[in-house]
């Protein structure tokens, strides 16, 4: 009885290469089905809080059309793009374009945002893309 023991700790104690290769791959899966629940989580945090901030937003422009308070929000919006852009001159030019594509209907320029470093990166590729590699 002892002797069949130590055969069967014997054997237990060199694992084969498949058992180290099955063993490390479940371990792999284990890891990364940890990983995605985690990042999932993380998503569905950002995703509510965006949903608050919406709901927010929604509801303090109920209140204001609510309130007749049309002068001063129109007074606050055409000031808040002039901030934004910086130069009065672009806020002009998209009211007129956006005047030229809507025609007389009733609109508002709300805000003015750069768009970012995209223009600039594209320059940068295509200057990259039109030297030759040696």
């Amino acid at each position: 009885m002892f002797a069949t023991y130590t055969i069967l700790a014997q054997a237990s104690a060199a694992p084969s290469t498949a058992s180290v290769v099955i063993v490390g791959f479940l371990f792999v899966l284990i890891v990364l089905a940890l990983l995605a629940a985690v990042t999932s989580a993380i998503g569905a945090v950002f995703i509510k809080q965006a949903a608050r901030e919406t709901a927010k937003a929604v509801e303090a422009a109920r209140k204001a059309a609510e309130s007749g308070h049309d002068a001063a929000a129109a007074q606050g919006a055409a000031s808040a793009p002039e901030t934004a852009a910086g130069d009065p001159a672009i806020l002009a030019v998209l009211a007129a374009a956006v005047h030229t594509v809507i025609g007389d209907r009733p609109h508002r320029v709300v805000s003015v945002r750069s768009a970012g470093p995209a223009w600039a990166q594209e320059g940068r590729r295509q200057i990259f893309s039109s030297h030759r590699v040696r």
